[in-house]
């Protein structure tokens, strides 16, 4: 990518696209959680005369209940905004808080009747916003309050949820709204189909409605006015700030942040930032291609930048740093194909699959057209066709489709109807180990230095958590068993039951490397005897003895199973870096890996 530096005196405030208007779309009153009324809420806002736009947001469940003289509080919200309203001078917004922990909280905006969350759930509220073609916007996404699913997408759904909240609350003397947990779901929504903008707002629950910090949801538009209002929400033509009066501007040839474009390979994007006095720590460029610093200085500047728009699919947006660590983020831009199919979030389902082994990778298919469609999708590397099917896809969807690949190529493009789509580089490892942790032998720090072994081999050390099972062992080409903690206190659970001894016997003989780190501690507790049955049950004559520490039997203490795999026996001392492996141990491990 190309990057020209030019410096613009810019008036504050007026940029190549518009005015900028500040807001506060999310707040409450004592109509749900918070403090205060609708009318005492907008009257604040208004006059304090740090925002020009004021939404109350009560939660949903709590519209349920009427007002003392009989009234429904929605229409009382949506009254106080149509009274407090005074075009080109302050917009009074009304809606509602759609709040299902665990899925996900939507804001929903100028509708004149609500739903809670009691009769739905989370694709009852999609259909409900569609049905209704409301403006809405997912809430604070994240861990406490639900990512929607991992934001599995609806392409009809999409043309009504438009926004995202990249910051949200309402700390007092702090602006630090911006988390990383909303910003990475930012990336992770636009990356899975979303067409969604970046807001910032205080969620208030207290009498400081937009005053509590400087949070803002920024408004790109030329007039002030209810209509210009909703057609930006709408078109996501608005940034997130924390700083109250921060200028920018993100823009393309005849489009600007929150606008799609299609089929243009290649195009310039221009940055302007003012804020006299308020000099930036850093700005960048964020997209589904990568993340580029802006050469950049200073309290007010223009760049331009010159991109290639490779996929079907690509999207940018600005994030500035500011000195006083106050954080700035555009709305994005995108650059699509207009034949409006795609296929997106392409990855392997095991992140390192082993090499020369089938795997799995998974895909979204998105038909954003009104006519179902057959689509074809064919997976390259270089001239190689590694993967070639149709797929039928109804109108307006998304199907989640996983496939198996064998193929040993790094790098896979992915295509639709013979369009660059996506592009996966497959991380392969040499093999794959599983160290048993589920046999109170949780000993992943003190066996650093044997799994450091495998992964300086070529391979990728897995912990099993939860229970060993059959199907997690044999997805492994190695299982390291480490023999219990004679000191647990859940002395219970150190035995291994009699299923797992049958399969773990059935792994190596099968081909299978079983690993065996003797007890760091003599083992009194009955559950040893497991162990000893263990041995007895593996197609040798080598006996367990001193509660785990050794054993008899056998001088190499690497066994060959005929026409199976084999077992490796390891001190404690030398699977913690104590002692050393021998050579003749470490040359058959590399041997039943394949490596020598």
């Amino acid at each position: 990518m190309k990057k020209l530096l030019v410096l613009l005196l810019i008036t504050a405030g007026v940029f190549s696209f518009g005015q900028v208007y500040f807001g506060n779309i999310h707040a409450h009153t004592s109509y749900s959680d918070g403090q205060g009324t609708p009318e005492e809420a907008f009257e604040h806002a208004r006059d304090s005369g740090v925002v020009d736009i004021q939404a109350i947001t009560d939660h949903d469940h709590d519209l349920n209940y009427p007002l003392p003289d009989g009234s429904w509080k929605l229409d009382r919200i949506i009254e106080m905004a149509e009274k407090y309203t005074v075009e080109g001078k302050f917009i009074a917004i009304s809606g509602f808080e759609w709040t299902l922990t665990s899925r996900g909280h939507i804001t929903i905006y100028n509708t004149s009747e609500w739903i809670d969350r009691s009769t739905t759930d989370l694709y009852d509220i999609y259909q409900w916003i569609v049905e209704r073609k409301a403006t809405a916007q997912f809430c604070h996404p994240g861990k406490k309050y639900g990512d929607f699913f991992d934001f599995e997408y609806f392409p009809e759904v999409d043309l009504y949820i438009n926004t995202i909240e990249v910051g949200n609350g309402a700390g007092a003397n702090s602006n630090n709204v911006i988390k990383d947990e909303y910003f990475e779901r930012y990336q992770r929504a636009l990356n899975r189909g979303w067409h969604v903008g970046a807001s910032a707002n205080q969620d208030n629950h207290h009498k400081q409605w937009a005053t509590v910090n400087d949070a803002r949801t920024a408004f790109v538009i030329d007039e002030l006015t209810t209509e210009k209002v909703y057609e930006a929400l709408k078109t996501r033509n608005i940034y997130a700030t924390e700083d109250r009066n921060a200028f920018i501007s993100f823009s393309t040839e005849g489009a600007k942040m929150g606008d799609i474009l299609y089929d243009i390979p290649e195009a310039t994007l221009k940055v302007e930032y003012s804020d006299p006095g308020e000099r930036i720590r850093r700005a960048y460029i964020y997209s589904n291609n990568g993340i580029m610093e802006l050469a950049v200085s200073g309290d007010e500047w223009t760049i331009e930048i010159d991109v290639e728009n490779p996929l079907s699919y690509n999207w940018y947006f600005v994030k500035i740093d500011q000195i006083d660590s106050n954080e700035i983020v555009s709305s994005p831009i995108w650059f699509q194909s207009s034949t409006n199919k795609y296929l997106l979030n392409a990855k392997t389902i095991d992140s390192r699959p082993v090499k020369g082994l089938p795997f799995d990778v998974s895909f979204d298919l998105i038909n954003s057209l009104r006519e179902d469609q057959v689509i074809s999708v064919k997976v390259r590397s270089g001239e190689n066709i590694v993967f070639s099917k149709d797929y039928d896809i109804s109108a307006m969807t998304c199907l989640e489709i996983t496939e198996t690949f064998d193929t040993e190529y790094e790098d896979l493009a992915f295509f639709v109807d013979d369009e660059l789509a996506f592009r996966v580089n497959v991380d392969f490892v040499s093999f794959t180990a599983h160290l048993d942790t589920s046999h109170e032998n949780y000993f992943v720090s003190e066996l650093k230095p044997l799994t450091k072994i495998f992964v300086d081999l070529g391979g990728e050390v897995k912990p099993v958590i939860g229970e060993l099972t059959e199907k997690t062992t044999f997805e492994g080409q190695v299982l390291i068993l480490p023999l219990p903690d004679a000191d647990t206190f859940m002395k219970d659970f150190m035995a291994i039951s009699e299923e797992q001894i049958d399969f773990i016997v059935d792994y190596v003989e099968k081909g299978g490397l079983l690993i065996i780190v003797l007890a760091k501690k003599e083992i009194t507790h009955p559950s040893i005897e497991s162990y000893k049955l263990q041995f007895e049950k593996l197609p040798w004559v080598v006996e367990l003895e001193n509660g785990g520490r050794s054993v008899s039997g056998t001088s190499t203490r690497n066994l060959e199973i005929e026409d199976g795999g084999g077992v490796v026996i390891l001190s404690w001392d030398e699977a913690t870096g104590n002692s050393v492996i021998d050579e003749g141990t470490m040359g058959y491990i590399e041997f039943r890996l394949g490596l020598r």
